[in-house]
């Protein structure tokens, strides 16, 4: 993943590594459903931790892995 654009996420406690426990995705993936929660962290630096270099949410962390697939397979038809 590109660093730049690479985001990590760290959800109730737990931080994630993807087929482990923390979570990195692209920022073009979070934008992929605006005026969301996850949209607004590729904007702002609202619960970021620069010395871990990741996202914090409290919540739980087991339902997660669904949400962060349904933001991967979400497709917009342009007309």
């Amino acid at each position: 993943m590109d660093g730049e654009n690479r985001i990590i996420l760290n959800v109730g406690g737990i931080s994630f590594i993807i087929e482990s426990p923390r979570y990195e995705t692209y920022k073009a993936t979070l934008k992929k459903i605006p005026a969301t929660r996850l949209s607004r962290l590729t904007e702002a630096l609202a619960n970021y931790d620069p010395v871990l270099n990741e996202y914090f949410f409290d919540r739980h962390p087991g339902v997660f892995a669904q949400i962060l697939n349904y933001y991967r397979s979400v497709v917009y038809s342009v007309c």
